[in-house]
This record gives C-alpha cells, structure tokens and sequence, in this order.
C-alpha cells in the first residue's frame, strides 16, 4: 500500500493485493487520517505459508494500518517448517504512520519467524505496536514447544537506529523476564523530538494495571513494553495507546 498527499489531503496511490492477504479501507472517523485493514482471508497461517507486507506513507501523508482481527499461527505439522511475516514500513519526510496490528496468536506448537523492517525519513514520525500472545490460554493451552522469532529493525534517515529480536523456543524463558506471562505487547516511536512522548509514555504506563510495563529511549526510539496475561495485556496496551494517540483505536479494535 502506497499512500501520498494529493489536493490537499491523504490518498490511497498504489495498492497490490493478492489472496490470502487483502485490505479493506473502512470510512475513518471524523479529523483522523485514512485506515487501511489488512485480513488474512485463509483465518490464519500454519508451516510453509509466507506473507509479505508492506506500508509506504509519502511526504506530508498520514495513515494508520491495522488487522481486522488477532492473527492466529496455526500449529505445525510434525516434521514441518516454519511459517514467515515480513513487514515493511516506509514514511517520508512530514508523513506519519500509525502501525496498529491487533495481537498474534501463537498455538502451542506453531512456528513463526516474523520480521518487522521500518525506514523513517527526518521529519517523519512512526507508532507501532506488537503484541504476541503465546499459546490459547482460554482453551487451557500453554505453549511448551514451537519456536517465535519476532525481529524488529528501525532505520532513520538510511541510519540503523535500533535492532531487536525475541526468540522463544519451547516454554517462555524466566531469564527473559516473563515468569508466568504468557503475552507481550512492544510499542515503538519514532519522532524527531522523542522526549516529551517518552515522558508521556511513562506517566501512563506508571498507571497501568495488571501487567509490567516500562519504557526507554534507544538512539532517539521510543520502546515500550507491557508484560503479562493476554486478556491484561491487551486492555492495558488499548488503554495506553488511546490516551497517547489522544484518539479511540479503530473500530475493528473494538468488535
């Protein structure tokens, strides 16, 4: 998806799609920038499926994308590979891009590598957010073998600013920090002048109920973390998104 500015306002300037991945470009609420809904059209994604993603935002756009659901990972066949996500998020100099993907579902025993690339020209900003949750535990699954690898990857101005890569293979590691969680959302910013949005950030996570949650500034990128049960994890991370976005999160959020 290509978005431009064009007579005064955001458009829609390139689109490819093709199944299983489609978008749907919903009517957005009055004085937000336009939404794209990616949905996965085959309910989910299981060993030898690949998808590819990618987000451009032209100079002076504003644009959010999100999913029109949790994507699910499907167990994988026994002897089976792996399944791969690659995302690429592009925003020009004066654009914005609000990268909003509703949460990842890992089943116990799915493979998953996934790879979240973002280039942010000077002048640009990025918001976006991940949330994995691992294993079904309203099913009273718990996720003891498979293998998550999420890497993420923030480029400024052409610049590698920012790098990092979880990897999870079998039962969720206590030396990584996550006890008895079983779901965990990241939420990254870029702005040219971060401050005053990390201090914002960490005022509203001190708040935050029921999970862990902390934030930091990486060569000028701002990550936040919020660790714990799913169901937690997700009404803490609408809660802090909607009051540092200072707007509701899409409808499809909300269904």
């Amino acid at each position: 998806m290509v978005f431009a500015f064009r007579d005064g306002r955001t458009r829609l300037a390139d689109l490819y799609q093709r199944d299983p991945c489609r978008v749907l470009f919903p009517e957005p609420e009055p004085d937000e920038p336009p939404q794209a809904v990616l949905i996965t059209t085959s309910g989910g994604v299981t060993d030898g499926d690949t998808l590819t993603m990618a987000v451009e935002v032209g100079a002076d756009a504003r644009a959010v994308a999100t999913t029109q659901a949790a994507e699910k990972i499907y167990r994988a066949a026994k002897g089976g590979g792996h399944c791969s996500i690659d995302v690429r998020l592009e925003v020009a100099a004066g654009a914005a891009l609000d990268w909003l993907p509703q949460e990842t579902i890992v089943f116990e025993g799915a493979r998953l590598k996934r790879r979240t690339v973002a280039e942010v020209a000077g002048g640009g900003a990025l918001l976006a957010c991940e949330m994995v949750v691992l294993g079904r535990a309203a099913s009273g699954e718990r996720y003891v073998s498979g293998l998550l690898l999420d890497a993420w990857s923030v480029r400024r101005s052409g610049r590698l600013v920012w790098t990092d890569t979880l990897r999870v293979e079998g039962e969720t590691p206590d030396g990584a920090g996550f006890g008895t969680a079983n779901a965990l959302a990241t939420v990254i910013g870029v702005w040219d002048e971060p401050q005053s949005r990390f201090d914002e950030a960490r005022a509203l996570l001190e708040a935050a109920e029921k999970v862990r949650a902390g934030v930091t500034l990486v060569n000028g990128v701002m990550v936040a973390r919020l660790l714990g049960e799913a169901t937690a994890v997700r009404a803490a991370t609408i809660g802090f998104l909607t009051e540092f976005r200072g707007s509701r999160l899409p409808r499809v959020w909300h269904v």
